[in-house]
């Protein structure tokens, strides 16, 4: 007996079709409020960096960086977008690159 030509030609994968994607109910909410704070934070800092000073535009990034750190460590799930890593390790990076960014906004010579 030969094998039907036509169902041979498709390979293996066509032969079952695909469930309708629906999210779980438990899913993480959509990343936008914490790309629109990073987002936000950065416009601000690109903004008074040009019109003030790049101290006061390191300050706000640096600002920027202890709020998402402090967003993460208070959420319970933590935000789609900031939750990528281990709450800790989120929390300490943010928070270092916060208080790096800061000591060099304050105490770069000329800035």
């Amino acid at each position: 007996m030969a094998p039907d030509p036509e169902q041979s030609a498709q390979p293996h994968w066509h032969t079952v079709d695909a469930a309708p994607r629906t999210p779980p109910s438990g899913a993480p909410s959509t990343p936008v409020p914490a790309i629109l704070m990073a987002i936000g934070g950065i416009m601000l800092a690109v903004a008074l960096g040009f019109l003030l000073s790049a101290r006061w535009g390191s300050l706000t990034i640096a600002a920027t960086l202890a709020v998402a750190g402090l967003w993460r460590a208070t959420s319970p799930s933590g935000p789609a977008g900031l939750a990528i890593r281990t709450r800790g390790f989120d929390v300490f990076l943010c928070w270092t690159a916060a208080a790096a960014v800061g000591f060099l906004a304050l105490t770069a010579p000329g800035v």
